[in-house]
């Protein structure tokens, strides 16, 4: 799928458009016409068949005599040994530049990134109380308010494609991605959002299928099923290897809820669709790794009665409910039962690596099942920009608060290996028949554009044993 927008106020706009082997677009193995249409905001998708697997290709779009920019593709191979690539999430525009997009679409080694939601956020530059304000650094929203209408989603969505450093992540590679509630908005279910006053803001659904359309025009996507535009979750093979499990665990969810409702084992952070696709799918004969993309962590992040500085880093974080006396009802915590019956499933099966996001840390842990032995293994990546603990609580990124938070944090959890509460960046995930290899590369800030990135820690899982190993050459932080 290859994408580009026609800036233009004409009705419609004829576009050419060449898939190459070369940069210079020399070579051109593919080509065609499509139309910039006023009713798809002028963006412009092409499914692109014919194409070899396994193979690197080049890009371009023109009208007349304006051509756009070269952008890089990689087909998947037909049956690869190996997969790279990258998990991000949480790109917060008015916190912080994306830096970390910038690094990965410099990496040069990378299949595609897969993007686990918050691609933008819907917020307005003036929160309401509860939510972190953004950065004083000249990047505020456009436009300025919540965005609550198809204008308003496509205002600031092209304020994102506007940025170069996500122009660079998507000219360089192939973009895998979920949503999770801020493409639509913040505290999503299926009938609402904590954001939503329909009093106020109009129908819940209005809003909802204006957000849909504009994610689809914006981000170039194969439909799961084109009669239904509100379906996001599905499965993308990687041959014999692997396969991804893509979940939307906001749109079609129960409402959030606190006990004694959040236990009610009828509720569902899936719903029924997709609950049964998914346990379908793992009823399946598999190939070695079955990933599991979740926006949220799966884990479980509660702790009774947590003693500081445990408590206000789960309190901020949003890891525990507001009043400290019970889990996070916006997190798998907070649907118990349905987890449970995941875990199940899990449990007889092997090799599965769950790979979240949207909690603003980074975190290495072992799912386990009721019994206490562990079933899966969780990759968490920390956000792209969004607000992590040191920012919420005004301190550095390494002070000793933050570090004291996260060894408490390892202590309080024996099923976390290991996390960071401070840094952004993303997860490298590379993978082969034998093993699984996760890298959490943090990025030196995002205040301002900088080049540095680190690699903070390594772990790889055998496959056929669901365990954390840490790789020897990385030293282990005090």
């Amino acid at each position: 799928m290859i994408w580009t927008r026609v800036t233009s106020v004409a009705e419609a706009v004829d576009v050419s458009w060449v898939v190459a082997t070369d940069h210079e677009l020399a070579e051109i193995v593919a080509g065609g016409a499509a139309v910039a249409s006023a009713q798809d905001d002028h963006t412009v998708q092409v499914d692109v068949g014919g194409l070899e697997p396994g193979r690197e290709y080049f890009y371009g779009f023109a009208v007349a005599a304006e051509h756009s920019q070269t952008g890089r593709t990689r087909t998947l191979a037909a049956e690869p040994e190996q997969v790279r690539f990258a998990t991000c999430s949480c790109a917060k525009f008015n916190a912080g530049y994306f830096n970390a997009y910038a690094r990965i679409a410099e990496r040069g080694d990378l299949d595609f990134v897969l993007h686990l939601g918050d691609y933008i956020y819907e917020a307005s530059n003036r929160p309401p109380k509860g939510q972190t304000p953004g950065a004083d650094i000249g990047r505020p929203f456009d436009p300025d308010g919540e965005c609550r209408t198809l204008a308003d989603y496509r205002r600031r969505y092209a304020q994102y494609r506007s940025d170069p450093d996500v122009q660079r992540l998507h000219a360089a590679l192939p973009v895998i991605a979920t949503i999770d509630d801020h493409e639509l908005a913040d505290g999503a279910w299926a009938g609402g959002a904590d954001a939503h006053d329909p009093g106020e803001h109009g129908p819940w659904e209005a809003r909802r299928n204006a957000a849909f359309q504009a994610r689809w025009e914006w981000l170039p996507t194969r439909r799961p099923d084109p009669a239904d535009p509100t379906r996001f979750f599905r499965t993308v093979g990687l041959g014999d290897l692997a396969e991804i499990h893509l979940l939307d665990i906001r749109s079609r969810r129960d409402r959030p809820a606190l006990e004694p409702r959040m236990s009610d084992p009828d509720r569902s952070m899936l719903g029924a669709e997709q609950r049964e696709w998914l346990l379908s799918a793992l009823a399946s004969p598999a190939p070695g790794w079955r990933l599991i993309a979740t926006p949220a962590i799966l884990s479980r992040t509660w702790y009774e009665e947590p003693a500081e500085p445990l408590a206000t880093a789960l309190h901020r974080l949003k890891l525990i409910d507001e009043d400290g006396e019970g889990p996070d009802e916006d997190q798998w915590d907070g649907y118990p039962a349905e987890r449970t019956a995941l875990l199940e499933r899990f449990a007889g099966l092997e090799n599965i690596v769950v790979l979240s996001a949207d909690i603003h840390v980074s975190v290495a842990a072992e799912v386990c099942a009721e019994s206490g032995s562990p079933c899966a293994i969780e990759v968490t990546s920390p956000s792209l920009t969004s607000q992590n603990l040191d920012e919420k609580l005004g301190l550095t990124a390494r002070a000793e608060e933050i570090v004291a938070a996260e060894r408490a944090f390892e202590r309080a959890f024996d099923h976390v290996r290991w996390c960071d509460l401070s840094a952004h960046g993303y997860v490298l995930v590379d993978l082969d028949p034998e093993r699984l290899r996760a890298e959490w590369w943090h990025v030196d800030g995002v205040l301002e554009r900088r080049p540095g990135e680190r690699c903070a820690a390594a772990f790889e899982i055998p496959l056929g044993r669901p365990e954390l190993r840490w790789r020897p050459e990385l030293p282990r932080q005090s």
